[in-house]
């Protein structure tokens, strides 16, 4: 497949086309890897398209796909955004939970005739321009989200993860806590314990400056979830990994810096955006036109 490239914008990102009529399915895998691993996010444009069509790009470029229970499901790969009409602060996708995606993918099936624009910041362009003091503050010392999930959401949440593999359950009603544990890292940067209720606490910690998990080398990227949304969900209480709130003129320094190298993706009918979620964070204007129609989908490579 013969393609065209372009810079989205002078802060990072790339925009690839085809130079003759090609569906997102042919887009070869390691190719989009290989351009996602040196540019942060891709913007897929002018390729043919359907929700079926992006589905199927999201398998076969992931070893597992991340489902987010309290949204709209659209078969069993996209799920339409649908979180409000407000501004959402920027984030890794599920980067607050011990169930932090690699990829983050979005389709673009109505584009907005006015504002409603998502937005992307490259957390290795915000590294670059961080202050002495700012770095030094997160230099070998992680952060630590706390929240508490309802049991439908995280039994949800399990039930459709482990329906990709040999365990699944049953039915919603029989995920247990030990299949949750299943799926997340079992070593002790999370903590994840059983309420009364059936709802679950976790906590979770992680440095807010890290290097991206799909590239083999050292570059550091300022990429968290400070700034980002609790839509849906009760909003997880963010402090030090010692229990240390984190001074909040510090968070809107930062918050001011990241703002500086955000940018608009620019939707246009059939655009698929993909992104490095453990490098670029994301988030939204406020939406001005309820008719664009957004899907997402979150996944995992090997």
């Amino acid at each position: 497949m013969k393609l065209s490239t372009l810079p989205h914008t002078v802060y990072g990102g790339l925009i690839v086309t085809p130079l003759a009529p090609q569906a997102l399915v042919d887009l070869a895998p390691e190719v989009l890897k290989g351009l996602l691993i040196t540019h942060g996010y891709l913007v897929l444009r002018g390729f043919e398209h359907s929700i079926d069509g992006f589905s199927r790009l999201v398998r076969q470029n992931s070893s597992r796909i991340s489902l987010d229970p309290a949204r709209t499901f659209d078969g069993n790969t996209a799920q339409k955004v649908d979180a409000g009409l407000d501004a959402v602060g920027l984030h890794c996708e599920n980067g607050n939970s011990p169930f932090w995606p690699d990829l983050c993918w979005f389709y673009c099936q109505t584009a907005p005739a006015r504002g409603s624009q998502t937005t992307v910041c490259d957390g290795q362009v915000v590294y670059r321009h961080l202050s002495a003091e700012q770095r030094a503050a997160f230099s070998g010392r992680d952060i630590q989200y706390a929240r508490r999930v309802e049991a439908t959401k995280w039994k949800t949440y399990a039930f459709h993860a482990l329906a990709q593999g040999d365990a699944a359950p049953a039915c919603v009603e029989a995920v247990t806590l030990q299949d949750l544990l299943s799926l997340s890292a079992q070593d002790e940067s999370s903590q994840i314990e059983l309420n009364e209720d059936g709802s679950i606490t976790y906590r979770f910690r992680t440095p807010a400056v890290r290097t991206s998990r799909l590239a083999d080398d050292a570059h550091l990227a300022f990429a968290n979830s400070l700034f980002g949304p609790s839509n849906h969900y009760e909003a997880p209480r963010i402090t030090f990994a010692d229990g240390e709130p984190i001074d909040p003129h510090l968070l809107q320094a930062l918050d001011a810096l990241c703002q500086r190298f955000t940018v608009d993706v620019g939707w246009q009918c059939g655009d698929v955006v993909l992104i490095d979620n453990t490098r670029v964070m994301h988030g939204r204007r406020a939406i001005d036109d309820p008719a664009r129609t957004i899907f997402n989908a979150l996944s995992y490579v090997d």
